[in-house]
């Protein structure tokens, strides 16, 4: 089988996917993965080629700018930097691809698939890592927390005004633009209905986080969280001295590509002095941090969450769904600060199964205070990160099943082209 792997966004987004492509590659099928040039790295440490859609420095940009990471203006703001990645995708994607033979798979905004899939009907799947981007009225996301209230015939027509005053004017005229140019009609209901491939949806968590909904759309499947490829290997010997020396800390971390939380850092060193608990500053962005940390602080760029979890009393992070996903299979505390949709989503979601609690990531350093010592000393939290843990434990891979149905795909009718 020849599969070509699109994905764009921070390592939450890309590790997942390269988990897959590396299951795909060790069953003997030919795997091409496009993303940003700042991966390459981990592509190439997994075995698969690669291809770049997107420079460093343009990735940079995008996790660099505050505007990305700020809930009123994330969506235009991070779209700005996605949407120049779309002609360089389709065109890289155009290069590899074998026509009606080649299967394509791509994250929630590798859109360029899609446009591909009807170009050159090629068997295609979306592979998205959270419920948020199903939009479904029955389970209205936590980023519009007025559709609850709403009976659910009202939270669909209000689910598709937002896309037609918001999203669409936002996104269709890049991807029409694009469409265009190779020939295919404009589309609209991009968010709702287009951005789903017809083939395939592959939806990588359990359903018992993101339960299946009637409005969904019919090709979906739940795989399970994939585990990606960590992005370091092990913990380095100055991090395990640390761990070492004292009592089990906190760990810290905005996401892997949060680079304007200067914030978030402030508050979780103060309500650790306040504490008398000691921390781990896990950010690839160092200037984020005072020059000189405390003593009870210790800072990695990156390491290995999988073997840092077990040996933390608690983790404080934004709500990415692979980082949440892993710590419901160690058991561990969650303090969630969500910056973006998908983190509030997945924040909610995972506080509504007790495993942990919600706070604002600017909120007074006495809410932070309060918030971790109820997340350190509460039983029924702790009892219900054993159980959710238990049931992580005992589901099969969500990497070798989010394989199977890419599998699945080799042997299926090529798709049809889809109309506006």
């Amino acid at each position: 089988m020849h599969v070509i792997m699109s994905c764009i966004g921070t390592y939450g987004d890309v590790l997942p996917h390269i988990a897959v492509g590396a299951t795909l590659a060790s069953r003997g099928h030919e795997v091409q993965f496009l993303t940003s040039e700042y991966f390459k790295p981990q592509v190439e440490a997994a075995g698969l080629p690669f291809t770049s859609v997107m420079s460093a420095e343009r990735y940079l940009a995008g996790v660099r700018d505050p505007a990305v990471w700020q809930q009123k203006t994330a969506f235009r703001a991070s779209w700005k930097h996605f949407a120049p990645c779309m002609a360089a995708g389709f065109a890289a994607l155009s290069r590899h691809v074998r026509p009606g033979v080649s299967v394509l798979t791509g994250s929630t905004m590798s859109f360029w698939v899609r446009i591909a899939q009807e170009k050159f009907g090629n068997p295609a799947a979306t592979l998205h890592l959270s419920p948020v981007f199903l939009l479904s009225a029955e389970d209205p996301p936590d980023i519009f927390p007025a559709l609850t209230r709403l009976p659910p015939v009202l939270r669909r027509a209000a689910l598709r005004l937002t896309e037609r005053l918001l999203s669409d004017p936002v996104m269709a005229p890049e991807v029409n633009r694009l469409r265009a140019r190779v020939d295919l009609a404009p589309v609209r209901s991009i968010a709702l209905r287009w951005m789903h491939a017809p083939d395939r949806v592959i939806c990588a968590f359990p359903d018992w986080f993101g339960p299946p909904a009637r409005d969904w759309p019919a090709n979906a499947v739940c795989t399970g969280f994939i585990r990606g490829a960590q992005a370091s290997e092990k913990l380095d010997a100055a991090l395990q001295d640390f761990l070492a020396a004292g009592s089990a800390p906190l760990v810290f971390t905005p996401g892997s590509g949060h680079g304007s939380s200067a914030v978030f850092f402030a508050r979780g060193l103060a309500a650790c002095a306040a504490l008398g608990r000691r921390a781990v500053l896990v950010t690839g962005f160092r200037d984020q941090l005072p020059e000189t940390l405390p003593d009870f602080a210790h800072y990695a760029a990156f390491t290995n969450f999988g073997q840092l979890a077990p040996r933390a009393a608690a983790f404080v992070h934004p709500g990415g769904v692979g980082t949440t996903g892993l710590l419901f299979e160690t058991a561990t505390p969650q303090l969630f600060t969500p910056f973006m949709a998908d983190q509030k989503d997945t924040a909610a979601r995972a506080t509504r199964l007790g495993v942990g609690l919600r706070i604002r990531p600017d909120a007074p350093v006495t809410a932070w205070i309060e918030a971790l010592s109820r997340l350190l000393n509460d039983p029924a939290i702790a009892q219900a990160c054993t159980a959710i843990a238990t049931r992580s434990r005992m589901a099969p891979p969500g990497r070798e099943l989010a394989a199977d149905w890419i599998e699945l795909l080799a042997r299926a009718t090529p798709s049809r082209r889809i109309s506006a």
